[in-house]
């Protein structure tokens, strides 16, 4: 019954995921595919290459197979950091691109009461990343073993992050989990003209109020284990190549 109900769940996520992502996320795991024709250009996935989130000085890749974000009562607060596949050269440019991540819950500690660390609105925005780090070795204060940050979860004046958001999405007490999804065109065409692809930063702008984390699947939770569509992703939409002949030349305009 177990796995019964497991397999009805990721089948549940399939299909709410042909509604996200024009049928590339349901098509890309049925299928084994990469990409679609959605009728009005090429849809990539491109998936998870490693995630970690940030809080305290201690490398958290395997302290638990989630994702944190803001800030619990009486602990200190969180990001997280994710990278993904570089975006394939069959695309000639980058119409619009998506990260999807999905949200798990928010979580108090167990000996608090909601009056505690209550659920609160929490905006959260995401940052392109400008700097290399690994998963296994990246804290809050270093991105590599013995190479800080320019300050502590990262500097967002252009050194180790973008200033300006790539998009803000709000989460709003009592939301289901499900996947959110964020508006990343920039970094995307940044990456496709050239710029190295580090990642994206993801934080909570009230990420200093106590209150419930957030939780969401990374690439090692068990549920994204068994049922890959709640691994986070992007949808990268690029348009057709223009065919001439034997030979093909994509689209630049």
């Amino acid at each position: 019954m177990h796995l019964l109900l497991r397999k009805m769940a990721c089948n549940s996520v399939l299909l709410s995921l042909a509604l996200i992502a024009g049928l590339i996320a349901l098509y890309g795991q049925v299928n084994g595919l990469s990409s679609v024709d959605v009728g009005y250009g090429i849809l990539w996935r491109l998936e998870d290459t490693q995630d970690v989130w940030l809080e305290g000085t201690g490398n958290k890749m395997n302290a638990l197979d989630q994702l944190l974000v803001a800030k619990k009562t009486d602990f200190e607060k969180k990001r997280f950091l994710v990278q993904f596949e570089n975006i394939p050269v069959q695309c000639s440019w980058v119409i619009q691109a998506n990260m999807h991540i999905y949200f798990y819950r928010s979580a108090r500690a167990s000996w608090q009461t909601p009056s505690q660390a209550p659920d609160i609105v929490r905006p959260l925005e995401v940052h392109r990343v400008n700097k290399d780090w690994l998963e296994n070795q990246a804290t809050s204060i270093q991105r590599l073993t013995s190479i800080n940050w320019n300050q502590p979860y990262l500097a967002l004046d252009g050194t180790d992050a973008d200033q300006n958001a790539q998009d803000t999405v709000t989460w709003f007490t009592g939301q289901p989990s499900g996947y959110m999804e964020f508006d990343v065109t920039g970094a995307a065409t940044s990456w496709k003209q050239g710029s190295p692809n580090y990642g994206l930063l993801v934080l909570a702008t009230n990420e200093n109020v106590d209150g419930t984390d957030l939780r969401f699947y990374s690439r090692r939770h068990i549920e994204a284990t068994s049922c890959p569509a709640t691994k986070p992703f992007i949808t990268v939409l690029c348009p057709y190549p223009i065919i001439y002949g034997p030979k093909e030349i994509h689209s630049s305009v």
